[in-house]
């Protein structure tokens, strides 16, 4: 009909839909947190020559083998809340990119040396303690730290934008978007901590002793 308007559907009527780029960042940091895994469990299997991984393993488990709650889960905390650091500061900086991709691949190569020493320490009962104990906080932790990695990732990218290019990036609404994930982040990390003393408590006296 004459008249009649055809309505024209753009992106505006779709407000929530992810951008592609934030998705294919995101699979990128798993990708290479799994890479990470992979990475640790291989240098760990080879213990005795590896003096450092193994000294690294020893001391995270040494909270876990007295099945202190208290002990389990500050080592849990503390040992996440470094990496939170290191995304924090690395995120107001302008050239901080290249590390924070780097930072999931060292979380995962943790978790692989933990995994590894258990299993080439204890055998399968050292591979049911991990599955039991460790890898339910861990994926929790890595899931917020992976988030909170992106975010910092595309702050200190719009950084290097306005500082080098001279673009306006709208960093300062990203820099206080940055700090709130960084709490988020951050209780969410105090969340698996204590779960994860909660296992120890329970199964710690049984697989660990």
């Amino acid at each position: 009909m004459r008249g009649f308007i055809k309505p024209r559907f753009t992106r505006l009527h779709m407000p929530f839909r992810a951008p592609r780029r934030g998705r294919r960042g995101c699979r990128r940091r798993r990708s290479a947190l799994l890479a990470g895994v992979l990475c640790g469990s291989f240098w760990q299997h080879a213990s005795q020559q590896n003096v450092y991984l193994s000294y690294f393993a020893e001391q995270y488990l040494a909270g876990h083998n007295t099945g202190s709650f208290s002990a389990a889960m500050s080592v849990s905390f503390l040992s996440a809340m470094i990496l939170q650091a290191v995304v924090l500061f690395f995120s107001l900086s302008c050239i901080g990119a290249p590390v924070l991709a780097c930072v999931p691949v060292l979380r995962g190569i943790s978790i692989g040396c933990v995994s590894a020493y258990l299993y080439a320490s204890m055998g399968m009962r050292g591979l049911l303690a991990n599955l039991i104990l460790f890898w339910l906080p861990a994926i929790l932790q890595s899931v917020f730290l992976v988030l909170f990695t992106d975010v910092a990732l595309d702050t200190s990218t719009s950084l290097f934008r306005l500082n080098f290019l001279e673009q306006a990036t709208g960093a300062g609404t990203k820099i206080s978007r940055c700090l709130r994930i960084f709490v988020v982040s951050s209780l969410g990390m105090l969340l698996a901590a204590i779960l994860e003393g909660l296992l120890a408590v329970i199964f710690a006296p049984v697989f660990l002793k």
